[in-house]
């Protein structure tokens, strides 16, 4: 649990026990002024260190009511500090079992940081949860029944994955995965007007955050981009591709689906090229083989920035001049590609 879920309890817990300490505090002045009265000569100090041990239930008998009214007062507070206990119990009880049920659901929210957020649990908020955690990425999702939550969970660690409901489009339920620190957010509903609903939504709450969409409708991708969303993805359009290639070149279509997906042993990753780093400023032909020879892996593109967004390039000529600010996609191996990491200096993904 993040500081800031605890911060956020602990304020619940003040919220629905403050009743509960300011009666106590009062009983206790009540006690302490009525044994200072019905019990001369005594200072007020000693009346007040009385009512604590008495309510307290320590009584270690030092201090000790004479018999008659200031011995029926002390039952009385007796009997009030009983009430005190069951009050408090319940209270505690009630406290515990709401929070309990809460964060089962995910209604606490998340202090995840640099996350992925995916909003929709369909088939492609699925694939898109499990290949993240693959990748050991802090993943938050927003599934759209409550009673998905329970075997999402299960998916991963706590410290890993946090799993919601509600409604992906709801400003609150963004709030809710920490969307404003989130570094992108997959929006994946079944529904394409849901879909864009929640991206102008995410655009608005968090401007610099990266928006990729899936959409049933090939047709709006051009729509989604001028809403600000940074990729837009048609699985239905891939699909297609891919059982098209898959007809007369089904082992190209194989390894597209093999190269994708780091479970496979292998996987395509972009490492971004920083200020200092040598390779930032070979040509792409050297680049290429510096990176095989030191790690294994094939570079097969680069990626550079046009007017804020970022075209790719795949096979492109030896000759062509990379620069710092690119992205250069490299494949290999699972092993191999920790040997990248250790090469660029930092994680995969810009």
């Amino acid at each position: 649990m993040s500081v800031g879920v605890r911060l956020r309890f602990v304020r619940r817990v003040f919220l629905r026990i403050w009743k509960f300490l300011a009666l106590f505090f009062g009983i206790n002045v009540v006690a302490a002024v009525g044994f200072y009265l019905l019990q001369p000569p005594i200072r007020l100090s000693d009346a007040f260190y009385w009512a604590i041990v008495t309510i307290s239930t320590t009584g270690y008998g030092d201090l000790v009511p004479n018999p008659g009214y200031a011995r029926w007062f002390t039952i009385g507070v007796l009997y009030t500090q009983i009430f005190l206990i069951g009050y408090l119990f319940s209270v505690i009880t009630g406290i515990v079992s709401t929070e309990s049920q809460n964060r089962a659901l995910g209604t606490l929210g998340t202090g995840l940081k640099e996350h992925v957020v995916v909003l929709g649990y369909s088939a492609v908020g699925r694939a898109a949860v499990r290949e993240l955690l693959l990748e050991e990425q802090s993943v938050a999702v927003v599934a759209e029944q409550a009673e998905e939550v329970a075997n999402i969970r299960t998916l991963g660690p706590e410290s890993k994955l946090f799993v919601t409901y509600g409604s992906p489009g709801d400003a609150h339920i963004l709030e809710r995965v920490n969307i404003s620190t989130a570094h992108s957010v997959i929006v994946c509903t079944p529904d394409d007007t849901t879909n864009l609903v929640a991206s102008l939504n995410i655009r608005a709450m968090a401007p610099k955050i990266r928006i990729v969409v899936s959409v049933s409708r090939p047709e709006l991708k051009e729509t989604l981009r001028a809403a600000g969303v940074t990729y837009v993805a048609s699985p239905s359009d891939l699909g297609g591709r891919l059982c098209s290639s898959a007809a007369f070149r089904p082992d190209v279509a194989s390894a597209v689906e093999e190269i994708t997906t780091e479970a496979s042993g292998a996987d395509l990753q972009e490492y971004l090229l920083t200020e200092g780093l040598p390779i930032a400023t070979q040509s792409f032909g050297e680049a290429a083989r510096t990176v095989h020879e030191a790690t294994g892996c094939i570079a097969v593109g680069y990626a550079y920035a046009v007017e804020g967004e970022f075209k790719t390039l795949v096979n492109p000529a030896d000759t062509a001049q990379l620069r710092p600010g690119n992205a250069l996609i490299v494949l290999g191996t699972v092993e191999n590609l920790r040997k990248c990491r250790r090469l660029f200096g930092t994680e995969q993904g810009r």
